[in-house]
């Protein structure tokens, strides 16, 4: 990965071309297979997903990933009863290792990376989509993919934090900005003693603060990821840093050890207890996260009734012998839906109008009985680098935020209409064709490669093929000069 300390400077062109040589090594694969978890039915459809996305690979002419790895998987399921997000998560990583006995090819043991300890940053949500009245059979379930080099994801996260901080990335798509918070409520019939209200005042007054609980929580929630994705970044960025001389080496490190640990105390952050470093530690694991989670609603009455779909995030400082991502998930989701008890069309649950039936909103209770409606609709989970200070079992923190469907690294990616917008205005947009001789994003997303380019006039269509991955860097390099 560029070091980025000393490299800011540089004409606004250039970041626009290292952004799009990022995309290029993006991988992005769909397999039309239901999400299962570990059982008959992930076993049945083993085999099948790891030979469509092996399928996509070599088509594209890549090999499985060796170094670390950012994953982001999205479940669709179109069954009824489909597994709990966790387990879909941790089988589905475990399909992308090593080939199944007869998925095996030439040079390709594995399907996306050799271990999936390889996995630094994982994101997955689910939805279920499953209907009683067969409306979706046309429509299966699926898993859709990206993965992306963890030093890539680091980058793009790294760039975001420098354009928030140049104070000119203040529009609402910026992964750092912070909504406001909703005035206060005025119904104010019920709050005198002995008042005497209608049905029809009552249920507008259990609207009103129905309502306004959910954009509190909404915003809260958001403020927190912004909080969180900016600490993140700052740490990241920390340790992307160019070599410093020895005098500021240490300045800088005390910075980098304070914006650690401002990300792993936000208020909204649970500090769960160490990972368990041996067999028998587990039920006093689960027991701690058991009591962190109560004492949690006990402190925040507002989120004792989550009334927004959310997003939980955990943050890792592993254990001296290492932890896989999804086992931590495995452990924690299943008390954080007993617990906190969040929704996944948590909108149901809003007050009914006094004498009018609804049989809409019976038809989705009755549907959502079917699925697993008592549960997040993402979680994501970083690992961060181990450092001497920290304890021999690790540290844990988890967080609550507001569910956008994409991950934080996903929304950080720095894509060129931010880049131009930092050097050209607020205003400024990205046409489709070519901007001052560089191609633009429409065709610069990730695609099968053509062996080769054609270099008459050095011109590039919109339909043109960038060089295969396989290639190296400087035939990367001239590739982009052209």
């Amino acid at each position: 990965m560029m070091r980025l300390g000393r490299s800011w400077d540089v004409p606004d062109e250039f970041w626009l071309l290292w952004w799009r040589s990022r995309q290029l090594r993006t991988l992005i694969m769909r397999a039309e297979v239901e999400p299962a978890g570990k059982g008959p039915a992930g076993k049945r459809s083993a085999p099948e997903l790891q030979r469509q996305v092996m399928d996509q690979m070599e088509r594209y002419g890549r090999y499985p990933m060796t170094g670390p790895v950012a994953l982001d998987l999205h479940f669709r399921g179109a069954g009824r009863n489909p597994p709990g997000i966790h387990r879909a998560a941790k089988h589905t990583l475990d399909i992308l290792g090593t080939a199944l006995p007869g998925c095996e090819r030439p040079r390709r043991r594995s399907v996306l990376y050799k271990d999936d300890r390889q996995v630094k940053f994982l994101y997955a949500d689910l939805d279920q989509t499953w209907q009683p009245d067969d409306s979706e059979n046309g429509r299966t379930g699926s898993v859709f993919i990206v993965a992306r080099r963890a030093g890539d994801v680091i980058a793009d996260l790294c760039m975001a934090r420098r354009l928030d901080r140049e104070g000119n990335d203040e529009d609402d798509e910026s992964p750092f900005a912070s909504p406001d918070l909703p005035d206060d409520p005025e119904p104010g019939w019920l709050t005198e003693p002995g008042q005497v209200v209608t049905p029809v005042e009552r249920y507008l007054a259990e609207a009103s603060r129905f309502h306004y609980v959910t954009e509190l929580q909404e915003a809260i929630l958001a403020r927190t990821d912004a909080s969180l994705i900016s600490g993140l970044s700052m740490y990241l960025e920390g340790l992307a840093s160019a070599e410093l001389p020895e005098q500021l080496a240490s300045v800088f490190e005390e910075s980098q050890a304070a914006s650690r640990r401002l990300l792993l105390s936000d208020p909204f952050t649970l500090p769960l207890p160490g990972l368990p470093r041996t067999a028998g530690e587990s039920e006093r694991f689960v027991q701690l996260i058991r009591d962190r989670l109560e004492e949690f609603r006990s402190r925040w009455p507002l989120f004792r009734s989550l009334l927004v779909p959310v997003t939980l995030t955990f943050l890792v400082v592993p254990p001296e012998q290492g932890k896989d991502l999804d086992n931590i998930a495995l452990t924690v989701l299943p008390l954080a839906h007993e617990i906190l008890r969040p929704h996944i069309e948590p909108h149901l649950l809003a007050p009914s109008y006094p004498g009018e039936p609804e049989p809409w909103r019976e038809e989705a209770l009755a549907r959502l009985r079917s699925v697993n409606a008592r549960s997040v609709r993402a979680y994501q989970v970083i690992e961060l680098a181990r450092s001497p200070q920290d304890p021999p079992e690790g540290t844990l923190r988890l967080a609550l935020g507001a569910h956008s469907h994409e991950s934080w690294w996903y929304r950080a990616a720095s894509p060129p209409d931010r880049l131009r917008r930092h050097r050209y205005g607020q205003n400024a947009t990205v046409p489709t064709g070519n901007v001052d001789g560089i191609p633009s994003a429409r065709w610069m997303v990730w695609r099968r490669p053509a062996c080769r380019c054609r270099r008459a006039g050095r011109s590039l269509s919109p339909t043109a093929r960038p060089p295969t991955a396989r290639r190296s860097p400087s035939a990367v390099r001239l590739w982009i000069a052209w």
